[in-house]
């Protein structure tokens, strides 16, 4: 077997996205749409005719190229058809390739050495069922006693409502650069031209929103993209009526639904509330560079 790297010019991304989705754990975080938005020219490795491919996140500082895990993207590495001996051609070529590697590898991937570490994301099997725990239950309870309810909001509203409510948060509240946020509107808007772009408000009986969230479907990986409410304060229920509602939205339109993340405790708790369980992936973290450069890089 032979790895091909392709230039991002060279990459044919119907046969690239077919593989992506015949894989064991079609994210939608290895679609093109997905990577063209959040990681702009990026390239990929291929092993036959798109059989199996790893996409490559390349980017380069001080003449050295790196491999860094694009914003608001998890789980890459090697899709399509894997196994040991694929990883490792593919694991070879980038560290011979790469001096800085930070890179999550998805959960199909079972490559082991010492530079992975074990993260976490937290899922929702609809084979298998869910069951919220009576913490959830009441707070999403409280929001409809409160006259709260949830509704889709339609695509000629959710681009500007996401730029006035979500980019605001996420700057503020979470210190991005608004050039990591300008990232996620160019994802919105490809997933809405993909149509795989849902968007949830939960209003109050005068129509004033109190939480909106994203979320992302391709029929197979339902993903929790980005969202907030707006009424923390008030411990209102208004993020538990809306995870309820879409966790029960998503249940005939895809096989199961990613929180998308879970690695700090107050979230797995409230990811867990409703019945989620632990998805343990591999964090490739290498750093090859010279010592003056990794002086410079901390």
């Amino acid at each position: 077997m032979v790895v091909r790297y392709l230039k991002h010019a060279e990459i044919d991304f119907k046969k690239w996205d077919a593989t992506i989705l015949s894989s064991e754990f079609p994210f939608v975080f290895a679609q093109s749409f997905y990577l063209n938005a959040t990681c702009p020219n990026w390239d990929a490795l291929m092993i036959n005719d798109y059989e199996s491919v790893f996409p490559i996140t390349k980017k380069e500082k001080f003449g050295f190229k790196y491999l860094p895990q694009p914003p608001f993207t998890s789980q890459l590495g090697a899709y399509g058809k894997i196994n040991l001996e694929i990883e490792q051609l593919y694991y070879d070529y980038i560290l011979s390739h790469f001096k800085l590697i930070d890179l999550e590898l998805n959960v199909s991937n079972k490559i082991q050495t010492n530079f992975i570490t074990p993260i976490n994301t937290y899922t929702i099997n609809y084979a298998e069922g869910y069951k919220l725990n009576q913490n959830s239950k009441r707070n999403a309870s409280k929001a409809v006693e409160l006259g709260f309810k949830v509704e889709l909001v339609i695509n000629e509203n959710l681009f500007s409502l996401s730029q006035k409510l979500i980019n605001p948060f996420l700057i503020k509240e979470i210190n991005l650069s608004r050039s990591t946020v300008a990232l996620l509107d160019q994802l919105i808007l490809n997933g809405m031209a993909q149509k795989m772009l849902y968007t949830f408000m939960v209003v109050d009986e005068k129509q004033s929103i109190k939480a909106l969230a994203h979320f992302l479907c391709n029929s197979k990986h339902a993903l929790y993209l980005k969202g907030t409410n707006f009424d923390k304060s008030d411990h209102t229920g208004s993020m538990h009526l809306l995870m309820k509602h879409i966790i029960s939205f998503f249940e005939n339109k895809a096989d199961f639904f990613d929180f998308g993340g879970g690695s700090q405790p107050g979230l797995a708790n409230f990811y867990k509330g409703f019945g989620a369980k632990p998805m343990k992936y591999g964090f490739l973290q290498v750093n090859n560079l010279p010592l003056l450069i990794k002086k410079i890089k901390k």
